[in-house]
C-alpha cells in the first residue's frame, strides 16, 4: 500500500474500512495481489479476452458434427473461470481481526536491507 498510496500502515490512524478500501483498489500488478493469488496476473483485457475465445471455442464446438468433434476444447483462462467449481475464492474478515493482523510485526522488505548494509 505504501508503494502505490504512500500509506504507512504501522501508524494504525487509519480505519480498517479505509485500509479494505485501498486494498480493494491495488493495480493488478500490487505485489500483495501477485503473492497471494497467481491469477491475479491476469489483467482485465486478458480475462475478456479469454472469455471471447472461450465462447467462441463453445460456439464452433456447439456448431461442428457431432459425429467428428470429438472433446471439447479446454479453457483459457485464470483459475477461477477455467475450474469446474467457477468459485471466485474469498474470505470475509471482521474489523476486529483485521486490526488484528494489521498489528502483527511485519518483515523487513530485501531492499531495506540492502540498502542498510550499504550505508
Amino acid at each position: 500500500m505504501q508503494q502505490y498510496y504512500g500509506v504507512d500502515i504501522d501508524h494504525r490512524n487509519h480505519t480498517p474500512h479505509h485500509i479494505a478500501c485501498l486494498l480493494v483498489e491495488l493495480p493488478s500488478d500490487a505485489r500483495v495481489r501477485v503473492d497471494e493469488n497467481a491469477d491475479s496476473r491476469w489483467t482485465l483485457n486478458d480475462i475478456i479476452l479469454s472469455g471471447i475465445y472461450n465462447s467462441l471455442n463453445a460456439l464452433i464446438y456447439g456448431m461442428s458434427d457431432k459425429r467428428k468433434r470429438g472433446n471439447p476444447p479446454p479453457l483459457a483462462g485464470p483459475s477461477w473461470m477455467t475450474d469446474k467449481k467457477r468459485q471466485l475464492p474469498a474470505r470475509v474478515m471482521p474489523a476486529s481481526e483485521l486490526m488484528e493482523f494489521l498489528k502483527l510485526p511485519r518483515e523487513v522488505d530485501n531492499w531495506q536491507n540492502r540498502s542498510a548494509t550499504l550505508t
